[in-house]
């Protein structure tokens, strides 16, 4: 009888474990939730002050830069490609987020967000 108590004490102790850690899952998940919420918000009136856009505009702009930060991140953590192969990619990645950037932005607005190094196309270097 007292081996049957310790077993159901265990068994008690065990299930209060996993209910316990699981509660605290959901709860980490929901402060990531939260966490990307306001992120996306400080992004928005980032673009919105900086740029003097309306708050459509600027989750526009976020949307764009995201999506170029996350195909940026993509291709350089590609291990079969060599560097001439990324640094073309990259280069491609960015005139396309400039050409959605200029659709979307002015030409005052687009100096401020758009950086001088890609607002000039690249002169090719002579190799010998």
């Amino acid at each position: 009888m007292k081996l049957l108590s310790y077993f159901t004490f265990l068994f008690l102790i065990l299930t209060g474990m996993v209910f316990n850690s699981y509660g605290q899952e959901q709860k980490s998940q929901k402060q990531d939730a939260s966490i990307a919420v306001q992120r996306q918000k400080q992004e928005r009136n980032y673009y919105r002050k900086s740029l003097g856009v309306d708050s459509l505009k600027a989750v526009q702009v976020a949307q764009v830069q995201n999506a170029y930060k996350a195909a940026l991140n993509i291709i350089v953590a590609d291990t079969s490609l060599n560097e001439a192969a990324k640094r073309t990619r990259i280069s491609a990645l960015m005139e396309v987020k400039n050409q959605k950037l200029r659709g979307l932005l002015s030409p005052a607005q687009q100096e401020k967000i758009i950086p001088t190094t890609e607002r000039v196309p690249a002169k090719p270097i002579n190799q010998l």
